[in-house]
């Protein structure tokens, strides 16, 4: 049996990769060295709601006009809910900034946001920013992105 070639697809790593590589991209993202990955990653620290503990990890985002999106499928992000949404700091580009960051939920308006990132940065780089593999000859349709979103939110940060 043969399958037909996909034109989108998740390009996250597993689980056990990221807990392996996000204290070496942490420590980059703190060091001289930021600029080689600051133009897409930077490090978001919130506060658990559960322990109160203060939470660091490193994150891919995307400016959409003044806010920075990003979009996650990790149980972490149900630390950001709220109508207000939560504080966060952010170590972006080699600055400490604070904000809020907002979860949201919604499926049509997480794939209105790739649509929209995809309209503007073509297919490939917006795959990349989005954690899809996408294939740039045939754009993916509405209800490809839909699938392969499911389960993902997109994350709107504020800063101050």
């Amino acid at each position: 049996t043969t399958t037909t070639p996909t034109s989108v697809r998740s390009n996250v790593p597993s689980t056990r990769v990221l807990h392996a590589i996000n204290p070496i991209v942490s420590a980059i993202l703190r060091s001289p060295l930021q600029g080689i990955l600051s133009g897409s990653l930077l490090l978001l620290t919130f506060t658990g709601r559960r322990t109160g503990k203060a939470y660091t990890i490193p994150v891919g985002y995307t400016r959409d006009g003044e806010t920075l999106v990003l979009f996650t499928d990790r149980a972490w992000r149900t630390n950001l809910r709220g109508r207000d949404g939560a504080p966060v700091t952010v170590r972006l580009q080699g600055r400490r900034r604070t904000g809020r960051g907002e979860l949201i939920a919604d499926p049509a308006a997480v794939v209105a946001t790739v649509e929209r990132l995809i309209t503007r940065y073509g297919s490939k780089s917006a795959g990349r920013r989005v954690g899809l593999t996408l294939d740039a000859k045939a754009p993916p349709s509405h209800g490809q992105l839909a699938t392969a979103m499911e389960g993902h939110v997109l994350i709107a940060l504020t800063l101050d």
